[in-house]
């Protein structure tokens, strides 16, 4: 019976810590939130430089915002890979289900540290540009997104290279 309950109890602990191990060995997220997607990503905000029209005043303290906060960023995104790790290691070394919860915490504490932090970047690129360029950059970025989902094709469809039929799922 006792063994029963210890077996479960690790199932039900499993069942929910895999999901959040999952999607951090999928590597980044490919879908933001919805409010990142509405601020300035920093790759698509260089990419649209030209497009934009930034003055060099522009482009220099964007360039000052995004080197001044790099190694900080990674330096946290290599923690939150190394706690994920580590609750991997727990759940398979059948770890104690508190310091399993206690591990979920701490990735998911890290994991909202992140994501506040990338807030606040967004919002200082977003105070560097005029309220036109941010338009501007709103429609250009919807555009973007278009062109990949049209590229991308149906979904469940897999990409095909010549005279290949298309696999469905």
């Amino acid at each position: 019976m006792k063994r029963l309950i210890i077996t479960l109890s690790t199932l039900i602990a499993l069942a929910l810590v895999l999901p959040a191990t999952a999607s951090a060995q999928q590597g980044p997220q490919r879908h933001q939130d919805t409010v990142e997607r509405l601020l300035p990503n920093p790759r698509h905000l260089i990419a649209l430089r030209d497009e934009l029209g930034l003055s060099e005043a522009q482009k220099t303290r964007i360039r000052t915002l995004l080197e001044g906060k790099r190694d900080a960023h990674q330096a946290r995104r290599q923690g939150l890979r190394e706690a994920h790790q580590a609750m991997r290691e727990l759940i398979a070394s059948n770890g104690s289900d508190d310091a399993i919860r206690a591990k979920l915490n701490e990735v998911l504490e890290l994991e909202n540290r992140l994501k506040r932090e990338r807030l606040d970047l967004a919002l200082e690129l977003r105070a560097v540009l005029t309220p036109e360029q941010r338009t501007q950059f709103q429609e250009l970025s919807a555009q973007r997104r278009e062109q990949r989902r049209e590229q991308r094709g149906p979904r469940g469809k897999r990409r095909q290279g010549p005279g290949q039929p298309a696999t469905t799922f």
